[in-house]
């Protein structure tokens, strides 16, 4: 039997008060929250963790992965380029000589345009970051609801140490990798389950020692439990989860860890060592919009409301698609836009846009129409699409794709992309 409880009508504080509120302090929210600033808005991020990067910091998902589209092609410029130096300004980096400072083409390139980086060096960067581009972020707050007048959002409701409060803005950004404000102020969305996908690290003394790896920081490498998104999983007897109930989150937290924990008792060893586990769970897709306008995943197709190129970076070559600005927006919500894997993109779309540079696009896609609609007094379904398309591509976005890349992809030979991972557990995975 289902019990509830009455709440107590009360009256909520007003904590603070900006032209933009972001939610969500992924890459997508960084982007969306710096764009935004960078047009003149004040901006507010609220962080229910204590760190910025999401998937790419709590979930351990350090491998920023490729601007370029295998052929020597850079396709993601603006934000998407600029972050992925942020994200490994400090530490190491792997990105190939012959992509170091984003020449636009590579002949023969030795390497994709991507990078692993180091988690701690990446969250410090991302505070020097935001600090500097005047982005007050409030951290280890939780979303509750979007105020609603109609179809405008009047501000957020958060939780956290202080109690119950609240942040008003003229326009608000979904970054919350689930759809949660959009869900909750009314607009449509889609649903799906997740693969357990638990992304750990380790450090084996022996090959230190052996001289396989060439130094310690290149043999801390990652440990990929449960299934990977870019193998056939039909046959697996692991279950799926939905990443939007209390029930989803706590089964898929407790099932990766227990897989972690089978292989560490299998290879207790001398000079063996796990040496982190994630902090969040590393749920791909969850719940997302279905918007204004749906991404149609035709490769090669103009699209005249383009906001930005993107690839799915899993293939190697890559087919390279164009992104419709409705597809960030609801029909009717007029202030609420969303940004990373949240976008309006259903099945082979949502596998695209999940990535850290399609994400972080969308988010700067998002924050630059804010400021716009701001500027304008204007609804985010009637911004310029024109002058949001010229802003974006004069930060170095590839709005449409050049004629010479529309007719160079006859039939490339695919390639494996070459990832840290160390993948022998996924057959033990998978039973």
């Amino acid at each position: 039997m289902v019990k509830s409880v009455v709440e107590e009508k009360r009256e909520i504080p007003v904590a603070g008060e900006a032209d933009v509120v972001v939610v969500g302090g992924g890459l997508a929210g960084v982007a969306a929250a710096v764009a935004a600033a960078r047009n003149g808005m004040s901006v507010i991020l609220i962080e229910k963790s204590c760190v910025l990067g999401g998937l790419a910091t709590l979930g351990h998902v350090c491998v920023y992965m490729p601007l370029d589209d295998g052929l020597g092609h850079k396709i993601h410029g603006g934000l998407a380029e600029e972050l992925l130096y942020v994200c490994c300004r400090y530490s190491y980096n792997t990105i190939p000589d012959c992509w170091k400072g984003g020449p636009s083409n590579v002949e023969n390139p030795e390497g994709r345009y991507q990078t692993t980086f180091n988690i701690p060096a990446c969250i410090m960067a991302l505070d020097e970051f935001m600090e500097a581009e005047h982005v007050k972020v409030i951290f280890d707050t939780v979303f509750c609801l979007p105020i609603m007048e109609g179809n405008v959002c009047k501000g957020v409701i958060v939780e956290n140490k202080s109690g119950r409060s609240a942040y008003l803005a003229r326009m608000v950004i979904d970054a919350s990798g689930d759809a949660d404000v959009l869900y909750r102020a009314g607009a449509e969305c889609e649903e799906q389950k997740n693969i357990v996908s638990h992304w750990t690290y380790e450090v084996d003394v022996e090959k230190i020692r052996s001289g396989t790896e060439k130094d310690v920081l290149h043999n801390v490498r990652m440990r990929w439990f449960g299934l990977r998104p870019d193998f056939d999983n039909s046959g697996s007897t692991l279950p799926m989860f939905y990443g939007t109930t209390c029930e989803g989150v706590n089964d898929y937290i407790k099932l990766s860890r227990s897989l972690a924990l089978d292989y560490l008792k299998k290879n207790q060893r001398e000079g063996y060592a796990m040496m982190t586990l994630p902090f969040m769970p590393q749920f791909r897709m969850t719940r997302r919009l279905k918007g204004l306008k749906e991404m149609e995943v035709v490769p090669r197709v103009h699209v005249e409301h383009s906001i930005g190129c993107v690839i799915h970076c899993l293939e190697n070559p890559e087919e390279v698609y164009e992104f419709p600005y409705e597809a960030l927006i609801d029909s009717k919500i007029e202030n609420i836009a969303a940004a990373g894997r949240i976008v309006s993109a259903g099945g082979r779309g949502w596998e695209i846009m999940r990535f850290i540079p399609s994400c972080v696009l969308t988010g700067q896609a998002a924050g630059t129409a804010a400021a716009l609609a701001i500027k304008a007094g204007c609804s985010l379904q009637e911004v310029d699409v024109g002058a949001l398309q010229d802003n974006l591509a004069a930060t170095g976005v590839m709005i449409h794709m050049t004629e010479e890349l529309r007719n160079n992809r006859k039939n490339p030979v695919k390639k494996s992309l070459n990832l840290p991972i160390n993948t022998d557990t996924l057959a033990y995975s998978q039973h």
